[in-house]
């Protein structure tokens, strides 16, 4: 075999294995753009009080993608932040977006009342629920996902998590993350049965 047929065997390989490779990538569906979690587990079940009075579990929304993420009212850059990115998300969503429940669990019981948490949100879409509990419910429910509470209600956590229609805990989004990136890993969630 001369030199021009080992060069053309060789690229002939290499095509056969991106086209395969390729192939691969397709089968395994749309990629997101938050961060998947793996491997595929149960959201860390909690139950909590809405900023309606009402008992909120979170077992009980199953059948809607959950955006989850851990805040307070009193925060003046993360969580009006990310309250923004998910109303934006949700309108790029149109109808879609009622099939989505973004939930803020208080990180400062003590400031955040239940009016407090429903005007904050209110601000960005009434749609969206405030939870809150006793301490010892809301330091469970932080620990369950790994959320560190410093004083005054701040947190390490900028994350929104995505919990989908089946109760797993699929993404974590930067709370830098743009609403169309958003909006597209909720229609990947949302066609999901």
């Amino acid at each position: 075999m001369n030199m021009k047929q080992k060069t053309f065997r060789i690229e002939s390989i290499l095509i056969s294995l991106l086209l395969i490779a390729s192939a691969s990538c397709s089968a395994l569906g749309p990629s997101f753009n938050g961060a998947a979690l793996e491997p595929l587990a149960a959201a860390p079940a909690f139950s909590l009080t809405d900023h309606n009075g009402s008992p909120f579990h979170l077992s009980e929304m199953r059948g809607s993608v959950v955006l989850l993420f851990f805040g307070f009212t009193n925060c003046v850059e993360e969580c009006p932040l990310t309250a923004a990115h998910l109303k934006l998300a949700l309108e790029t969503l149109g109808t879609d977006a009622q099939d989505v429940q973004v939930v803020l669990v208080s990180t400062d019981p003590v400031r955040d009342t239940p009016q407090m948490l429903k005007d904050f949100l209110g601000k960005f879409n009434p749609s969206f629920l405030g939870v809150t509990g006793t301490m010892d419910e809301l330091t469970k429910t932080w620990d369950a996902y790994g959320i560190e509470v410093l004083f005054g209600g701040e947190t390490h956590s900028s994350f929104t998590y995505a919990i989908d229609k089946a109760g797993n805990l699929r993404l974590k989004i930067d709370a830098e993350a743009f609403p169309e990136d958003i909006a597209s890993d909720l229609k990947i969630l949302l066609a999901e049965k």
